[in-house]
């Protein structure tokens, strides 16, 4: 199974804007999206990143980098999962 995560990016200080990461992970059986806690291999829900995004700028509308990528995440995500069944 596969899922969109997102989590926070850490930046400077002087960074005023919010930026956020996402990613399409495989998930081992059993296991779904909420319970990833960190974008990486070594974490106990992910089998594999088939995909990531690192340091969106999270805007205001749907035209910003990291509604883009959700966007493009869920596409993949709908047509691995849909290869599956």
């Amino acid at each position: 199974m596969y899922a969109v995560v997102t989590k926070s990016e850490k930046m400077p200080s002087s960074c005023w804007g919010k930026y956020r990461q996402v990613a399409v992970v495989e998930l081992e059986p059993g296991y779904s999206s909420d319970d990833v806690t960190m974008i990486s291999e070594r974490a106990k829900a992910v089998r594999r990143i088939v995909e990531h995004w690192g340091r969106l700028n999270v805007g205001i509308s749907s035209r910003c980098a990291y509604a883009r990528a959700v966007t493009e995440a869920e596409e993949i995500c709908a047509q691995l999962n849909s290869d599956l069944l």
